[in-house]
Parts: structure tokens; C-alpha cells; sequence
């Protein structure tokens, strides 16, 4: 999916709930967000609850009145649309949520900007058409994140 693919997904997926017929899914997501973030981090059982809870969510788009008459690409969108939203709200929680986890994370980051220092471009078998400061500046902004 392109990158205005995602966007008109997530902009549609949150337009529908902000209709008032949609306050049985705000209501659920919201409770969803703050149980799961009550929880102590365990990656087994949060990872069993957070795809448990977007199972039952897309199913119960099928049903509701919002998504009557929706194409599967829709209702995918739908779905995408969630998982966005969900997982930007617990992304510290998710993906930072053991001191190990942060530390190497960490470590990671500095190890891919010391690299960064000496490889360029032209050192990587990237096509010609790519060695470009446009390419090279959305790689090392990619490396820098904390993973």
C-alpha cells in the first residue's frame, strides 16, 4: 500500500469514528488502551491481547451499520486504520517497555551512527538512480530511529 494509500485509510478509518453511531467502538478502543496499559509488560500475553482485540474489532466492523456495504479493501483499510491508531497510543508500552529491550535499542542507534559516519552511498550496492541526498537522508533518518 502507498504512502497516500495509508494516509486516506487512516483519515477515513478515524472520520467514521467520529460519527456518533461509532461511540460503541471509541468506548472500547479507549478501554483497551488504558487495561492494556495498566498491565505489567509480558510480550507473550501482550502480544495474545493486542491481536485478540483487533480480531474482535474488525469483526464487529463487518457488522455495524458504519461499514455496511464496504469492499474488503475497505474494510481492510478499516482494520490498518485501528492498528495505527492502537499502536501509536502504546507505542512506549509496546515497543519500549523492558529496560533490556531500551538499552539495546540504544546501543543499536549508536553503533548505526558511528557506521554512519564513514559509509556513504556509494559504498552500498544501491542503483545509481538512488545515490541521491534525497535517499541518503530517509536511510539515515530510518537508522536513527529507536527500534
Amino acid at each position: 500500500m502507498e504512502n497516500a494509500d495509508v494516509f486516506l485509510g487512516l483519515q477515513d478509518f478515524l472520520d467514521r469514528m467520529r460519527q456518533p453511531t461509532a461511540s460503541d467502538f471509541v468506548k472500547s478502543i479507549k478501554s483497551f488502551i488504558v487495561s492494556f496499559s495498566n498491565n505489567a509488560p509480558d510480550p507473550e500475553r501482550d502480544s495474545a491481547a493486542v491481536q485478540a482485540f483487533f480480531a474482535n474489532m474488525e469483526a464487529a466492523f463487518r457488522a455495524h451499520p458504519l461499514w455496511a456495504g464496504c469492499s474488503e479493501e475497505e474494510l481492510d483499510s478499516a482494520g490498518e486504520g485501528l492498528e495505527k491508531y492502537v499502536m501509536t497510543k502504546l507505542f512506549t508500552r509496546v515497543f519500549a517497555s523492558l529496560p533490556d529491550d531500551v538499552k539495546h535499542d540504544e546501543q543499536l542507534s549508536e553503533k548505526m551512527a558511528l557506521v554512519q559516519l564513514f559509509v556513504q552511498p556509494e559504498n552500498l550496492d544501491i542503483k545509481p538512480t538512488f545515490q541521491n541526498e534525497t535517499s541518503w537522508l530517509f536511510y539515515r533518518a530510518l537508522c536513527s530511529m529507536p527500534w
